[in-house]
């Protein structure tokens, strides 16, 4: 749609510019402009000069080119779905204040491009350490490597833990804290899984 938009106001562009020109050299009425009674109105009516409104037309006429041309390119988000496993996910109060968060499970990304996640933060916290991911071994293992950035290839599950401790505390301690995550990517973009309720995994006092 674009691409059509962009041709078409190029060529109307061409056409104005050249007709004025070739009235302007040859003296000739802007008339032949066009067919159109307002635009006859406009130019050949009007006290003011026909060449000014002719300027002001073909202004307006690159301005929404240029305008069309340099629309930011938005890039397609998709999004990313998580599948918990039975013990590998929770959350903990710390003696700091702060909380401590584990999302262990399958990620996939829906899309066919890589997604390449830097931080996640349950919402209302921000992270106070880089996250720590564990990948699991594809063919089950039980081996895996450790980094600080979670690779989702294109549509391909991906077992991971992700280690994260964020502030505030959120929750009360001995509680499952039901919740949304935030994982954002090397493009600032933010996917949003969940909600999701994490069990507590810390100490509770007796």
């Amino acid at each position: 749609m674009k691409a059509l938009l962009t041709n078409a106001l190029k060529g109307l562009v061409s056409i104005i510019v050249s007709t004025i020109t070739t009235a302007l050299i040859t003296g000739q009425p802007l008339v032949g402009l066009t067919k159109s009674k307002g635009l006859y109105q406009t130019f050949v009516q009007r006290s003011a000069p026909a060449w000014l409104f002719a300027l002001i037309l073909v202004w307006a006429l690159l301005a929404s080119y240029y305008a069309l041309t340099h629309l930011p390119q938005r890039r397609p988000r998709g999004k990313v779905h998580f599948i918990s496993d039975a013990h590998n996910t929770g959350w903990a109060r710390l003696p700091n204040g702060q909380m401590e968060v584990r999302l262990g499970g399958t990620f996939t990304y829906d899309r066919p491009e890589e997604l390449i996640i830097l931080k996640a933060f349950v919402k209302r916290t921000h992270p106070t350490t880089d996250m720590m991911v564990i990948l699991r071994s594809r063919d089950g293992s039980g081996g895996g490597m450790t980094g600080s950035e979670l690779w989702l290839h294109g549509r391909i599950a991906e077992r991971a833990i992700i280690h994260i401790r964020l502030a505030p505390a959120l929750g009360t301690p001995g509680k499952p804290l039901r919740c949304r995550v935030v994982l954002r990517d090397k493009f600032t973009r933010d996917f949003i899984i969940g909600p999701l309720e994490l069990p507590y995994i810390g100490q509770t006092s007796k």
